[in-house]
């Protein structure tokens, strides 16, 4: 499979102050190049990678932002392709600090 990475966001542990999901800012997969099959996702900085699980949601103006991805983690792969530069990691566990997450596209 061709794996290609398209973006990369910083998560805190918790969600960011005042918020009530989200734990970090806006990403973007609009760069998912066609004949895509599946989304990866990899986290890194976290000491222990293997052990934290988050959300993924669709950052929505003035209306609920809903879930797309649910408990993503290190090495999970998922088939649903959301294109969007509005996607945000929530409800993070398993971390103690901030992590960073890669998105990559499978072909």
């Amino acid at each position: 499979m061709n794996k290609q990475l398209i973006s990369t966001v910083v998560s805190q542990p918790k969600p960011q102050d005042g918020q009530k999901n989200r734990s970090s800012d806006n990403f973007s997969t609009m760069s998912i190049p066609s004949g895509t099959k599946y989304l990866l996702f990899e986290v890194a900085e976290a000491p222990d990678n293997d052990a934290v699980f988050f959300n993924v949601m669709l950052d929505k103006t003035a209306a609920t932002d809903p879930t797309i991805y649910y408990n993503e983690g290190n090495g999970n792969r998922t088939n649903i392709i959301e294109k969007s530069d509005s996607l945000y990691i929530s409800n993070p566990s398993g971390a103690t600090t901030n992590f960073e997450v890669k998105i990559y596209a499978l072909s």
